[in-house]
């Protein structure tokens, strides 16, 4: 019913919707949100996510109705959503109207000819297969970050890139052969200095901001002083043209 939308959109799935499963209708209502629409902040959508409880994101989808102005003739979930595929279209064009403007149905045709004739490459990474959307992957995103003690985010996209961060600088081959630290760790719960001592957590919070950026010139000053080192190595040994020296008057 609802194909040709979901193909304009270029949404992940194939075969079409269920929006008699509340699950799935949910889950299309917070995908067209998520990826196309916008109309929230990311932390405003937190209720829309919450797509296995009919009790919290029911009321939540009704808000969502009513700050999207829908048209209240609409009697069915089909009309709805219907609604909402053409009004997430209209920004999709709107975002890409030069993109979309050239594009007629004859032109169109002839492009989909031409994919079809063209050979179906098929793709040995296995990330093409991946739907970064799905429950079971937001849900994988979100223990990976509590494994590695990443702060929750309620965006797991967003949990996933610093779950990325941590194991590219922490746990690659190189760091992992480098000797275990030792000794006592830095105080960062005593001492004042930061300016807010009357709220000790935003105290402590400027003093690990202040460390992240000690932490980030040393960084520099290391990148600095190769720079350095790396120029001395060229200039420190030049050679020597003998044919311009001049002995006497």
């Amino acid at each position: 019913m609802f194909e040709r939308y979901l193909a304009a959109l270029e949404y992940p799935a194939e075969g079409g919707i269920n929006i008699d499963d509340p699950k799935e209708f949910r889950n299309i209502i917070l995908w067209l949100e998520d990826q196309k629409i916008r109309h929230y902040t990311i932390e405003d959508r937190a209720n829309l996510r919450k797509t296995n409880s009919a009790a919290e994101w029911d009321p939540a989808y009704e808000k969502y109705k009513l700050d999207l102005k829908f048209p209240r003739n609409l009697q069915s979930k089909a009309e709805e959503l219907t609604w909402l595929f053409l009004y997430a279209i209209k920004l999709e064009y709107s975002d890409n109207v030069d993109r979309y403007r050239p594009m007629t149905a004859a032109r169109k045709l002839d492009e989909e000819k031409k994919a079809t004739a063209a050979p179906e490459i098929k793709s040995t990474n296995p990330f093409d297969n991946i739907d970064f959307t799905s429950k079971d992957f937001e849900e994988g995103s979100r223990k990976l970050a509590e494994k590695l003690g990443v702060a929750y985010h309620p965006d797991h996209l967003v949990s996933l890139r610093a779950s990325g961060r941590v194991i590219s600088t922490m746990l690659n081959k190189d760091v992992l052969k480098e000797p275990i630290i030792t000794g006592k760790p830095f105080p960062i719960d005593e001492g004042i200095g930061m300016g807010y001592e009357k709220d000790p957590d935003l105290e402590k919070a400027a003093r690990i901001l202040r460390l992240l950026q000690i932490q980030s010139l040393r960084k520099l000053q290391t990148a600095i002083n190769e720079t350095i080192v790396s120029v001395q190595n060229i200039t420190a040994d030049p050679r020597t043209d003998t044919t311009l020296g001049k002995v006497g008057k």
